[in-house]
């Protein structure tokens, strides 16, 4: 075991950063269920997953890109991505500003840090990456909670906004070296189009349901649904965090074929953990969200596909083979905007989380079946 780690050390790195980041992340979310009525803590779920969306809209995939090719040897990739970052940044901010204009700056924040962090991932600086996580997460857990208690709902996106310029210094040092050349970028942009697909199937899983269920279903249906949502986003940073590092890792040509095979064990471990905890939580620590019980439960089997997904596409992209990881996003897009509308109205809460579930699945094995395919056509 102690062998294992020392010779996946970034991996160490790079899981601690974003479990203690989720912790806190999640931290925050379980303190607010707390703190908000059921309605209230809805609309607040409505409101960062709308900025946080569109700054998943802005990346256009390139976050992944200079992930994969700076262990390539491109090593200024990074600043003509940064200019058209800004660009794209400025169209999305200024359309969700039209609903507050905190929601643009906030915009702005998340993904100049989103940029930073994966440019530590692309250089394998991952004691950074894992510092610059924590950081932006504890100062939105401590920034958001005291602002809120001063001005409400506004306090929570400014604390969040500035936490994320707090650790955005690597897009700022990359400002000076702006010019008009996108020569290196424009060569790469068919791969960051096509990682952008599986990028915003990512997004769409963590923001996009909390947008449409307020008009459909109500802020109180958001609100437990909400809930339900963090433990799989918690426990789904150990998926997450083995993609971050295969890829740059497997760029350079390393081989890590049995740290698949743990990531996979890991995942249905951590389902099973989830699914027969989950009547505890919920009844010592957050009894009026009894209607969260089911969903949580249905959610946490999710861990599973999630994780076969991840693992696939990190070898896909850093193979530079776009394919399948574009048509398993579109899959898991259309499965679960579909799905949740029908479930929801069926089963509301339970229905939403089984379409997470289901488009996870689907996405899974159209994955592993492409996966077998294309070693045929080899």
């Amino acid at each position: 075991m102690l062998k294992f780690l020392k010779s996946n050390k970034g991996l160490v790195y790079i899981i601690f950063g974003n479990i203690f980041g989720a912790l806190l992340t999640g931290g925050f979310w379980l303190l607010l269920a707390s703190l908000q009525s059921v309605e209230e803590y809805g609309e607040t779920s409505y409101m960062i997953s709308m900025a946080s969306l569109a700054a998943s809209f802005a990346l256009l995939g390139l976050n992944t890109a200079i992930t994969t090719f700076i262990p390539k040897g491109h090593n200024k990739i990074h600043i003509a991505a940064n200019q058209v970052i800004l660009i794209s940044s400025t169209i999305a901010a200024l359309i969700v500003a039209q609903r507050d204009w905190l929601l643009g700056l906030f915009v702005f924040g998340m993904t100049f840090w989103m940029m930073s962090i994966y440019e530590f991932l692309g250089r394998k600086s991952y004691k950074q990456y894992a510092i610059a996580n924590i950081g932006a997460r504890g100062c939105q857990l401590l920034l958001s909670i005291l602002l809120y208690y001063i001005i409400g709902i506004p306090g929570i996106i400014i604390g969040f906004t500035v936490s994320f310029f707090l650790f955005s210094h690597r897009y700022f040092l990359s400002i000076k070296y702006f010019k008009k050349d996108f020569s290196e970028i424009s060569e790469k942009m068919k791969f960051a189009l096509h990682s952008y697909s599986f990028n915003m199937s990512n997004a769409l899983l963590m923001y996009f349901d909390k947008i449409i269920i307020p008009p459909i279903f109500g802020y109180a249906v958001l609100g437990y649904y909400q809930l339900g949502f963090q433990f799989l986003m918690f426990l789904g940073m150990v998926p997450i965090s083995f993609f971050q590092y295969l890829i740059p890792e497997e760029s350079s040509g390393h081989k890590k074929t049995k740290l698949r095979i743990i990531g996979f064990g890991l995942s249905i471990g951590l389902a099973g953990l989830l699914y027969f905890l989950s009547p505890i939580l919920i009844n010592v620590f957050f009894p009026q969200y009894q209607n969260s019980l089911d969903a949580i439960r249905v959610i946490s089997i999710g861990i599973i596909p999630m994780m076969i997904a991840y693992i696939i596409n990190s070898k896909f992209l850093s193979e530079g083979n776009t394919k399948g990881v574009v048509i398993g996003a579109i899959i898991y897009q259309i499965l679960q905007i579909t799905l949740m509308i029908l479930l929801g109205r069926l089963i509301e809460v339970t229905g939403i989380a089984l379409s997470v579930v289901i488009a996870l699945t689907g996405q899974a094995l159209f994955l592993l079946f492409y996966k077998k395919l294309s070693k045929k056509v080899v």
